[in-house]
């Protein structure tokens, strides 16, 4: 079966747009929120080392902490963040508008976590040297193995399997994936092009970067809602992907 783009991206549009969609991306906002200064301060961090700091002084929203603590804070960051990744596909992928999924915040999560930050360092590496080839490679690999968050957070496998599974999965609908996914880059693109206009005319800088951080979440949150939405729809007519699962097993419960 191939990929049908336009119930995908309505299924997306519709779990954002949803209770559990909201709160997903409250804390979304949240995170960027709290990632944007510990990013400047260790990129004003590193500017001091380097003897340029100078370049720093039109940099806002710096915190007064040594590099080792803005490093460290931005890393227990990525890790939050993973966690959320996780929760959000298996609550888009249950389908469950109203409530999260049993398990969605609890289930695996030590091990989900550990095999979404290897397999994404992983995945990127692939990528990156498809890409260094030449371009087609790496964004074939982009595409062949974009199921690898959904595979890992729904179906507890390790990043080893979810990428092989990822792979089998997406063969025969490579075009179809890649037209979607240029879609939602588009989307995206066009939505951080007009929020850093917006926000850079009429906002001072550290009010324009909060405002970008807001203006952008929504937009990610709204890819990983489209790709668990492709991964539901290929899985549902799948060999590989017709077995029961933690997610589908389990009862909803409200929050």
């Amino acid at each position: 079966m191939s990929l049908q783009i336009g119930p995908v991206l309505r299924s997306a549009g519709a779990q954002l747009f949803s209770r559990t969609g909201a709160i997903l991306l409250a804390a979304y906002i949240a995170l960027m929120a709290a990632l944007l200064p510990l990013s400047n301060t260790m990129l004003v961090r590193i500017y001091e080392r380097v003897g340029l700091a100078e370049a720093t002084e039109v940099i806002p929203l710096v915190l007064d902490v040594p590099l080792s603590v803005a490093v460290g804070g931005y890393l227990f960051g990525v890790i939050v963040g993973s966690y959320l990744s996780v929760v959000a596909v298996r609550t888009f992928v249950s389908g469950d508008r109203g409530q999260f999924p049993s398990g969605a915040f609890t289930r695996n999560v030590p091990l989900a976590i550990a095999n979404v930050v290897v397999g994404g360092l992983v995945y990127g590496l692939l990528v990156a040297v498809g890409s260094l080839l030449l371009v087609i490679p790496g964004l074939l690999a982009y595409i062949a193995f974009l199921f690898m968050l959904p595979f890992v957070a729904v179906e507890d496998r390790n990043f080893v399997d979810a990428l092989r599974s990822s792979y089998r999965l997406t063969s025969g609908n490579w075009l179809m994936l890649g037209v979607l996914l240029l879609v939602v880059v588009g989307f995206a693109g066009v939505v951080g092009a007009v929020g850093g206009l917006i926000s850079g005319l009429l906002l001072p800088p550290a009010l324009g970067q909060l405002a970008l951080a807001f203006i952008q979440s929504p937009a990610s949150l709204f890819s990983l809602a489209v790709i668990a939405a492709a991964f539901d729809q290929l899985r549902g007519a799948s060999d590989d992907g017709s077995g029961s699962t933690p997610a589908a097993e389990t009862a909803s419960t409200a929050v």
